[in-house]
């Protein structure tokens, strides 16, 4: 194909929603690329314009790999729990950004949800806007350098809206919609997933250090960028690492399940000695594994 005028990007570990999603695009005047990078692979054909690379480093790492295998003149992250219903919404959401005439411009999909649904405090109109799937150029993203380390999986998106703003940017809502939390038909509902109960605490916590003080937002971030390291990029979570601390896929992927989280949460409620050290035991063994490879 010919190079893309927008690459859509994105962490994603659903491959049985991916087919929706590609169908839910539609037909477009633009040339567009999907980009996905996860842990499980598709198992059927993509087409031509849809490129998968396989990583279990945390999501944040992997919406920067994808975002760097993007060759679209435009990128626009997602996540594959999202369908379009507006039809034609990538030549929709261009002609607002062009309408905008300002290369520091994110343009955001909308959601159906009450008013105050986009704000860095919900409800709170009087707080900045945020972005659902921002659609901006790749020059404005190579400005920002991409995303932060520091996060895992999480908040990332809404530092990125900050940083927009800080620099005098804006965020643009368009009349593209979305829904949300979507599954195949075949499939429960966001499968594997509990990555808002396990790193919330941590990396809206980060957001909120970085953006306010005694609940009161500035634009004057509170520590620096901190971009992802080239290096082992693809097999290696960046510290910090939350839950995906291993090099071996086989292990991350073990470590990294919600069977294994539920079991831990089990082994955290019981009390005794001996529990605690037969725990320690198996974490001790999959550490030398790790080790070892």
């Amino acid at each position: 194909m010919n190079k893309p005028d927008i690459s859509i990007f994105g962490s994603a570990a659903r491959p049985e929603n991916w087919p929706l999603f590609h169908r839910s695009l539609g037909t477009n005047d633009l040339e567009f690329e999907i980009v996905f990078v996860g842990p499980n692979p598709p198992k059927e054909r993509l087409p031509d314009n849809f490129k998968y690379i396989r990583s279990n480093v945390k999501p944040a790492q992997c919406f920067e790999i994808a975002a760097r295998q993007s060759s679209g003149e435009l990128l626009m992250w997602t996540a594959d729990d999202s369908l379009f219903v507006t039809p034609s919404p990538l030549d929709k959401l261009y002609r607002t950004y062009l309408d905008c005439e300002d290369e520091n411009v994110l343009v955001s999909s909308n959601y159906d949800l009450p008013e105050g649904w986009d704000r860095f405090y919900s409800g709170d109109m009087s707080s900045p806007t945020t972005a659902l799937n921002g659609l901006m150029s790749a020059r404005l993203w190579r400005r920002l350098g991409g995303i932060d380390r520091k996060f895992i999986a999480l908040g990332w998106d809404i530092d990125i809206d900050m940083r927009i703003h800080a620099m005098g940017g804006s965020i643009v809502m368009s009349d593209v919609y979305m829904d949300k939390d979507v599954e195949a038909a075949h499939k429960p509902r966001s499968r594997g997933s509990t990555l808002l109960r396990d790193h919330k605490s941590t990396d809206i916590a980060l957001l909120h250090a970085l953006w306010t003080k005694d609940g009161r937002i500035h634009f004057e971030r509170a520590a620096p960028f901190e971009p992802f390291s080239d290096s082992d990029i693809l097999i290696r979570s960046q510290e910090p690492r939350g839950r995906w601390r291993y090099q071996n896929d086989l292990i991350n992927r073990l470590m990294t399940s919600s069977v294994f989280y539920t079991l831990k949460g089990v082994r955290e409620s019981l009390s005794g000695r001996a529990h605690r050290f037969e725990a320690r035991k198996i974490f001790t063994y999959l550490k030398h594994l790790s080790g070892r490879n």
